[in-house]
C-alpha cells in the first residue's frame, strides 16, 4: 500500500483523555446536584455541543463545558498516551512518513497535551477545533492539513477512534483506520463504528505500521 502521510486524531487515539473528559463532566454536574450515569454523559455531552443547551436547558451547559475544559487542561500533565504511541510515531518519522494531527479539542488543550509528552516534533502540522476550520465529520480540517502538507488524499491514511474520523477520511478519498482498543468500550459503540467500513481496524497503535 502506498501510504505517504498519516493524519492522527488526538483524544481517544493518541492520548487517553476520554476518561478525563468524563471525570470533568461528572464533577461539574455533581457540583450542581445533577446525576448522570457515565454512559449518559458520553451520549449527551461528548458530541454536538451546540445541541446540548436545547436538550438540557436547565443545567447551564456552557458553564459546565468551560469548567470541564479547564479540568482537562489541568489534568493533561498526568494523562497517559495509549501504549505504543511514541514508538509508532518514532517509527513513522524514521521511515520518513510525515504525520499530522487533526483534533476537535481547542488549540490550548492540543498544544499542552503534545508538549507534555514531547510529541510536537513528530507532527508536520496540526489543526485544532478552534482554528476556524470547523469540526469533524466536516472535511475542512483535513483539507487544510492536506494542503499544508502538499499531500494527496489517496495516499493519506486517517486514523481515529470515532465515526467522525472515518466519515471525514472517506469523504475525502483517504484510506481510513479505526482505532478500537478495549479501553474505549465505554465511549463508543464498536458495532456502529465497524459499520462505517474503515479500511483497517487496530487495537494497538504499533499495528498501524502494518497498514502503511
Amino acid at each position: 500500500m502506498n501510504i505517504q502521510n498519516v493524519i492522527f486524531d488526538w483524544d481517544g487515539t493518541l492520548a487517553r483523555t476520554l476518561d478525563v473528559w468524563l471525570d470533568g463532566y461528572q464533577r461539574a454536574l455533581e457540583l450542581r446536584n445533577f446525576t448522570f450515569q457515565p454512559k449518559e454523559i458520553v451520549a449527551e455531552f461528548f458530541h454536538d455541543h451546540h445541541k446540548v443547551p436545547d436538550k438540557h436547558p436547565h443545567i447551564g451547559f456552557p458553564e459546565i463545558a468551560e469548567e470541564t475544559r479547564h479540568y482537562v487542561l489541568q489534568a493533561l500533565q498526568k494523562v497517559e498516551l495509549y501504549e505504543g504511541a511514541i514508538k509508532t510515531l518514532s517509527t513513522l518519522k524514521d521511515e520518513r512518513v510525515p504525520t499530522s494531527l487533526v483534533s476537535s479539542s481547542s488549540r490550548s488543550l492540543l498544544t499542552s497535551g503534545t508538549q507534555v509528552h514531547g510529541l510536537s516534533d513528530f507532527f508536520q502540522t496540526t489543526v485544532a477545533g478552534d482554528d476556524g476550520y470547523g469540526h469533524k465529520p466536516g472535511t475542512r480540517p483535513f483539507e487544510e492539513v492536506l494542503d499544508r502538507m502538499g499531500a494527496n488524499a489517496s495516499s493519506t491514511l486517517v486514523i481515529g477512534d470515532s465515526h467522525v474520523d472515518i466519515m471525514a477520511g472517506k469523504a475525502l478519498g483517504c484510506r481510513t483506520c479505526l482505532f478500537a482498543p478495549v479501553s474505549n468500550n465505554l465511549f463508543h459503540n464498536f458495532d456502529y463504528l465497524r459499520s462505517m467500513n474503515a479500511d483497517h481496524e487496530i487495537e494497538h497503535l504499533p499495528d498501524l505500521l502494518e497498514c502503511i
